[in-house]
């Protein structure tokens, strides 16, 4: 579900967050929490959590969630648990040059959120942001919404130590996910409790240490090229492709010799991926294309990846019909976990991230995370290897936080 760029707000609703104090590599296993609040009648309640210790427990949070809801139209939860459309009128806020929308709800004063259950809030995120709220603006010639996006100089979010929770609301029930995709900057947990079986919640998933000790370990542990993803001041780590991993940065072609590796190696032999849709045999063709076919029906890779492309999952590995995207999602999560040269093996996660040149950002957030599941890059779902929740009927949505 995490597959949305930074700029544009789809994705989330509803997210928890939980604390263990380790500092290893990997997190110390971690109580399942136990509902808070029994939300009231057919109710269902979103819990914030807060386990921070010490002089940062006075710091304020916010929460701030937005969305889609039924009709299409991008809207925002406020403290009473309406799903409000947002309006141009919203830009009051005055902010480097342009005005935005302060949706922010203070946690220290609405630990929880009581919604109608059969609320709908599509490709929703949930913010939570410490010591400030975080600034959206409605664009008023398209009417969508502008979130944050810490690459932007102009933004004034980029300051404000924040991160969210994806989420969808619908029909079919509940289904979110802690990220990492775009960054890091807090560490959230995520728990979900359904009105079937209370007492037995649903994760949690997510990070659950220190915010100070992940900084630690992250700059302790990965190699000089990916350190400068920290900023100094440890308000965030972003991903590759948005720092020194883009095409202006200092290793725009960190993978490519890899990618180039693995293109002639394919050249030259059959490559065989097996996703649950089926196995299919393909070759690297005169144009770099990957061509494949399946009981006789072609589908085609239109040509070879860029560094960037295989870190944001995009390009030539998102393109053509569904099948397409699917042959192309596997293809980025082997090259990002350095596994495309043993493609029938792409199902043991314990083989990923063994070699260089891979992704140590998304390697380093599946070593710290429960369970060892992250969403450390777009398509790290590829074998369920994401920090993914589902459940028909919610009853409770649990987002617990430790900054420090």
């Amino acid at each position: 579900m995490s597959r949305s760029p930074l700029a544009v707000l789809l994705t989330a609703v509803c997210f928890a967050l939980l604390h263990c104090g380790g500092s290893g590599d990997a997190p110390a296993p971690t109580p399942r929490p136990k509902p808070l609040l029994a939300a009231p009648g057919d109710r269902l309640q979103i819990t914030f959590v807060n386990t921070t210790r010490g002089p940062e427990t006075t710091v304020p949070a916010y929460a701030v969630c937005t969305g889609l809801d039924a009709q299409g139209r991008f809207c925002h939860l406020d403290a009473s648990g309406r799903f409000l459309p947002c309006s141009t009128t919203d830009n009051v806020i005055p902010r480097n040059g342009s005005t935005w929308c302060d949706y922010g709800i203070p946690i220290r004063d609405t630990p929880h959120l009581d919604l109608d259950p059969a609320l709908a809030i599509i490709s929703g995120r949930l913010y939570l942001s410490v010591g400030a709220p975080l600034y959206l603006r409605v664009d008023p010639a398209s009417g969508g919404l502008v979130q944050p996006d810490p690459t932007n100089p102009a933004d004034p979010n980029r300051s404000i130590r924040y991160d969210w929770v994806e989420l969808t609301l619908d029909g079919t029930g509940f289904h979110g996910n802690t990220t990492c995709v775009d960054q890091f900057g807090l560490p959230i947990a995520l728990t979900v409790t359904d009105r079937a079986d209370p007492g037995n919640p649903l994760g949690p998933v997510g990070l659950t240490r220190a915010r100070s000790a992940l900084f630690q370990a992250y700059r302790a542990s990965v190699p000089p090229e990916f350190q400068s993803l920290a900023d100094p001041g440890d308000t965030r780590i972003l991903a590759p492709a948005h720092g020194a991993f883009s095409a202006a940065g200092a290793y725009p072609d960190y993978l490519q010799g890899y990618i180039d590796a693995m293109w002639d190696k394919y050249r030259s032999e059959p490559l065989v991926l097996t996703p649950d849709e089926g196995t299919f045999t393909g070759r690297v063709d005169a144009q770099d294309r990957i061509v494949f076919n399946r009981n006789g029906d072609t589908y085609v890779i239109q040509g070879k990846p860029t560094t960037q492309e295989v870190f944001l999952c995009n390009g030539v590995l998102a393109r053509g019909s569904g099948t397409e995207q699917v042959l192309g999602a596997q293809i980025a999560a082997m090259l990002n976990r350095h596994v495309l040269e043993t493609p029938l093996a792409w199902r043991r996660a314990g083989g990923y991230y063994r070699e260089d040149p891979c992704n140590r950002y998304a390697r380093f957030w599946h070593q710290q995370s429960l369970g060892h599941r992250a969403y450390g890059f777009a398509y790290d779902d590829v074998n369920d290897q994401s920090a993914s929740l589902a459940t028909a009927n919610p009853l409770e949505i649990i987002l617990t936080c430790n900054w420090d």
